[in-house]
């Protein structure tokens, strides 16, 4: 059975790909057949998987190809990591019109025989991060704790309940804060007001701000390949219960209107 974890936010900058790797990473070193899909033109899942800042700067020969029915056979690459990879295209925005025509573009991955897919999504609330949701069984939301980082997560958790659920009843949401700031006083009272309106769908440990983690990245190994202190442990961690599934997804978090009262 396919397993398919979409990483998905309204907002950059708060490590999803890095968060998307890793994943994958974990998914690979335990056996399971893997596969990384990068919906976002920018391609940063694409630069670490390949090392080419520029291999995304094309048409042919990418995740486009899911949206061509002329393409018998996707250009499915081996990452620097050891799993596959599907690239992104700089020319993604040219499929963002019909969702329902995306939709059944990423269901061709179904053909494939992965275990589990990890979907790289776009920060941008359009087509390429709705369609994902609809055929996940599982959306990570990244979040940094400070006014930035939780701009937009009332509109992540709104576009869930309203938009995905009605569609994909079993999609488990769940929120990771990441790039903490240990010594921030003003952060650490953030996730408290985070915890208290979101329960268990706020996973524990907190991820916090490490260059490590790009080093490891740089190198083509997760950050506990490469550190033996315990942050590294707290990556693994979560990224076990992120791949870990049940039956008991879908469920809507109860206090939508009182996050908008949660101050960065």
């Amino acid at each position: 059975m396919t397993h398919i974890v979409a990483v998905a936010n309204q907002k950059g900058g708060v490590g999803k790909t890095s968060i998307a790797a890793h994943l994958a990473c974990l998914s690979h070193e335990t056996g399971k057949n893997t596969l990384l899909v990068d919906l976002d033109q920018q391609g940063s899942a694409t630069l670490l998987c390949s090392g080419d800042g520029n291999k995304h700067r094309t048409r042919t020969g990418t995740v486009l190809d899911l949206w061509d029915d002329a393409v018998e056979k996707l250009n499915i690459q081996e990452s620097l990591f050891g799993f596959d990879y599907l690239q992104a295209s700089e020319e993604l925005d040219a499929v963002d019109d019909e969702l329902e025509d995306a939709r059944k573009a990423l269901l061709r991955l179904d053909d494939y025989g992965y275990d589990t897919i990890v979907i790289d999504c776009p920060p941008a609330p359009g087509v390429r991060q709705l369609a994902p949701l609809l055929i996940a069984d599982r959306q990570v939301v990244p979040i940094t704790a400070d006014a930035l980082g939780t701009q937009g997560l009332v509109g992540v958790l709104v576009q869930h309940q309203k938009l995905i659920l009605p569609h994909n009843a079993g999609l488990d949401l769940r929120i990771l804060v990441n790039l903490h700031k240990a010594t921030s006083s003003t952060q650490k009272a953030v996730i408290e007001q985070l915890r208290e309106h979101l329960g268990e769908k706020l996973l524990n440990p907190i991820l916090t701000d490490r260059e490590a983690v790009k080093y490891a990245l740089r190198a083509g190994k997760p950050v506990w390949a490469t550190t033996k202190e315990p942050f590294g442990e707290a990556w693994r961690a979560v990224c076990e219960e992120l791949l870990s599934f049940s039956d008991d997804g879908g469920e809507e978090v109860e206090d939508v209107e009182g996050m908008e009262e949660v101050e960065a």
